[in-house]
């Protein structure tokens, strides 16, 4: 597994490590979000497999990712969204830059800067069975509701995604 990267608090490349090492020490770290959505503006996202060390059974955003070492975030993000939905040749627009710094429910202490992008796509969605349990098309407004209502059916991530997302 390849080592991600580790930033100051202005975002600025510090070193690199695992993914289990910013979690017990706390480096922040990147992640890279992409939202895909349909020509009839439905959002595609996906329910995290059980087998994921990491939150596993909640639903996210499309695709998502830690940035490794040596790549930026737009290399993160279509490397992420080819793996995790066989989605590639699509154009990724920025939509914004969030931090969060969160303990989530295993303990993993999460500090990171997040990219999210945003793009439309139509095509046959093939995703990682090591990486999603199942993928659906939604609306976004009530998929908002739905985060409102239920929150702990989401991760933070993708909650906090939606959120700049609808703000933009």
């Amino acid at each position: 597994m390849a080592n991600i990267t580790f930033v100051d608090k202005d975002d600025n490349v510090i070193g690199s490590g695992t993914k289990r090492q910013a979690w017990e020490s706390g480096h922040i770290h990147r992640i890279a979000r992409l939202l895909v959505f349909n020509s009839s503006g439905e959002l595609l996202i996906h329910k995290r497999s059980d087998k994921l060390e990491n939150l596993p059974g909640r639903w996210d955003q499309s695709a998502a990712g830690h940035v490794d070492e040596g790549e930026d975030y737009l290399t993160a993000a279509k490397r992420e969204l080819e793996e995790e939905m066989g989605i590639k040749g699509v154009e990724l627009e920025e939509v914004g830059k969030f931090y969060q710094d969160e303990v989530d429910d295993d303990g993993k202490i999460k500090k990171r800067f997040n990219m999210l992008y945003k793009t439309n796509y139509d095509g046959a969605v093939n995703f990682s069975k090591d990486e999603a349990s199942e993928i659906k098309w939604v609306d976004i407004n009530d998929l908002h509701r739905q985060m409102k209502e239920s929150p702990k059916d989401f991760t933070q991530g993708f909650i906090d995604s939606v959120k700049l997302y609808l703000s933009k």
